[in-house]
């Protein structure tokens, strides 16, 4: 049987604290929940502990935390947000959030990477 079959759930601790993260980089639980496909309420149940996301949701959120973690390694926390949504060379015009959503993240890593080192695309 395989973990397709029968995903695994988020942690409550460690799955509050990512969207965390992600509101607080995205500048809300609400803008959050837009970019994620839920409602605005949904972000605080899964806080809360009321409700579990989705393994779509959940794989989202992780995969946007896991980008805005790295991108804090790289920018101060006021620049992040325009950078994800802004229009990126190196993901051919598309926003980084964009790609996420996608679940293109190794694309949005190889951006980062590309910004950190001076690369351009």
């Amino acid at each position: 049987m395989s973990t397709t079959d029968h995903p695994a759930k988020p942690d409550h601790e460690l799955f509050t604290l990512k969207v965390r993260s992600t509101s607080r980089a995205l500048g809300s639980q609400a803008k959050l929940a837009a970019w994620a496909g839920v409602s605005r309420s949904q972000t605080t149940r899964w806080v809360d502990g009321e409700t579990q996301p989705s393994p779509d949701a959940a794989r989202a959120v992780t995969d946007l935390e896991f980008i805005v973690s790295r991108a804090r390694m790289v920018w101060d926390d006021a620049v992040i947000p325009d950078w994800l949504s802004g229009h990126n060379a190196f993901l051919d015009g598309a926003t980084p959030l964009e790609m996420v959503r996608q679940g293109r993240t190794s694309e949005v890593l190889d951006a980062i990477t590309g910004d950190e080192t001076g690369v351009y695309a």
